[in-house]
């Protein structure tokens, strides 16, 4: 890519401007960066020069030419924008900061040839492409976003422009390697996905956010649990967090609402504006007139408590356990708890306060708890979302090597905590 090219999808998408708040921020154009764009194979980045990381990167992908490629993992400092505006590895040493990919190395791994696609992903290997990013942070959850899209088998000609960035709250972190000035952390990453519909033939778009920093979490509709979860959002918010003004064809054509919208609302079952929906697998997607599923988290205190995974008896022996913290007695009769694979087992009977009810072996089928992650939803006899616990193989690994056991349980309530094993 020798410039940014905004007809890769076949229609024009121009790039995302700055407030004039945030314009004296950002690296300005020069003979060297066109536009104000480093310029990579596969992708570009925009500088911010105060926080010294990226204030986006824009990616193009074309699933029909990506190959499989090898980490070089060998950053670079690049001289086109200049040492003093990136973070060198001297503010990822010896602390939980990772740096972490806004192009990444995948995803811009495509090209005519094998060593075409190899030196593009060699490429996202800059420093001025990285940013400080929590190592816990599940980073093939997040960049896989872009795989999640691809797999709703709507995307034209499997062409994707990918915008990502970091997000920088008023309570921020700081990292302050010896002798070095201090860098801010981000408190979350953006990505917005931009394609053709294959359907409509039309420009579509999905965005996301995912946090880093519980003070962060806290602030979105009082929600008490940290995951690192995934939220599907609209632009607007994205824009609201980042100062980025995109083109309104992107905003437009995003399927969730930001202003309150009556209609909408009654024939989608949108409860609250903006809408900010957490998702955990590509099934969880909303789209253009998706209904949308209530969620009553916060309002039912009915948990899916803990989950024994894959243990040495094998599926007979698995087992899932809710937990009732009402003050009252809390009947299951309608209610359903769902998995990763979309397989429902219909509940039934009651839960006392304070008490617990274990589903196991045959009284749990046909729901799956795979050992490469899973899924796991409660829902009401409303179809009302009461809870949803999920885990990873990572966390599944960690949590058998601190206890020694295949057959230690995986406590949910902990991870609500942000004590995830990693």
């Amino acid at each position: 890519m020798t410039e940014y090219d905004e007809n890769f999808l076949g229609i024009p998408l121009p790039l995302p401007t700055f407030t004039p708040a945030r314009v004296a921020d950002i690296l300005a154009p020069s003979s060297q960066l066109p536009g104000g764009l480093a310029i990579y194979p596969n992708y570009a980045v925009a500088t911010d020069k105060r926080h010294r990381a990226p204030a986006y990167a824009v990616l193009h992908l074309d699933q029909s030419r990506l190959r499989t490629t090898k980490r070089s993992n060998k950053w670079k400092i690049d001289s086109r924008v200049g040492a003093d505006w990136q973070l060198d590895n001297s503010y990822y040493a010896d602390n939980p900061w990772d740096k972490g990919h806004m192009a990444d190395r995948e995803s811009a791994g495509w090209g005519d040839t094998p060593a075409a696609a190899q030196d593009s992903a060699d490429e996202t290997f800059y420093y001025a492409n990285a940013a400080l990013q929590h190592k816990n942070l599940n980073e093939d959850e997040w960049l896989g976003l872009e795989a999640w899209v691809l797999k709703l088998d709507i995307v034209r000609g499997g062409r994707l422009t990918v915008f990502s960035g970091p997000i920088f709250g008023d309570t921020p972190r700081i990292v302050t390697p010896p002798a070095r000035p201090a860098a801010i952390v981000p408190v979350g990453f953006f990505k917005i996905a931009c394609f053709v519909n294959s359907g409509t033939g039309r420009l579509d778009v999905r965005a996301f956010i995912i946090y880093q920093d519980t003070d962060a979490l806290k602030d979105l509709q009082g929600r008490k649990t940290f995951n690192y979860t995934k939220y599907q959002v609209t632009v607007t918010e994205i824009e609201r967090l980042t100062e980025l003004r995109f083109p309104d064809e992107v905003r437009g054509q995003n399927p969730l609402y930001y202003h309150p919208n009556a209609a909408a609302g009654r024939r989608l079952n949108i409860r609250s504006f903006p809408e900010r929906i957490d998702i955990n697998q590509p099934e969880d997607l909303v789209h253009h007139e998706t209904v949308r599923t209530h969620v009553a988290d916060d309002e039912v205190e009915v948990y899916i408590a803990s989950a024994l995974i894959s243990p040495p008896g094998g599926a007979e022996a698995e087992w899932v356990s809710l937990a009732n913290y009402e003050s009252h007695t809390v009947s299951l009769a309608g209610w359903r708890l769902r998995d990763r694979a979309g397989h429902k087992l219909k509940l039934k009977g009651a839960i006392p306060p304070g008490g617990t009810r274990v589903l196991r072996g045959t009284h749990l089928r046909p729901i799956t708890l795979p050992d490469d992650g899973g899924v796991l939803t409660l829902l009401n006899n409303k179809g009302e979302r009461i809870d949803r616990a999920d885990y990873t193989r990572r966390e599944l690994a960690a949590l058998r090597a601190q206890s020694g056991r295949k057959n230690s349980p995986l406590n949910f309530h902990t991870y609500r905590l942000g004590l995830r094993p990693r």
